[in-house]
């Protein structure tokens, strides 16, 4: 299965403020297989943004999670 992602902060209808937000979430993949990458998009689909996976950065050979959370750092207007 391709790779599935959820936004859970900030929460759908939020108003934030501008400057800084951290927008976070959680991602899954099929077959017990490592998630090694997040693309997040906050326009729509226009632009596509690399968010950083949160967790062990040390892999352990033939051992891996399905899921993985995940945050991204963006400036709002």
């Amino acid at each position: 299965l391709p790779v599935q992602s959820a936004i859970t902060w900030p929460r759908p209808g939020a108003t934030v403020p501008a400057g800084e937000l951290t927008v976070k979430g959680y991602a899954w993949s099929g077959g017990g297989r490592r998630v090694v990458r997040v693309d997040v998009s906050l326009d729509g689909g226009r632009s596509w943004r690399v968010a950083r996976l949160l967790g062990d950065e040390r892999p352990v050979p033939g051992r891996a999670w399905a899921w993985v959370l995940w945050e991204l750092e963006t400036p709002v207007p």
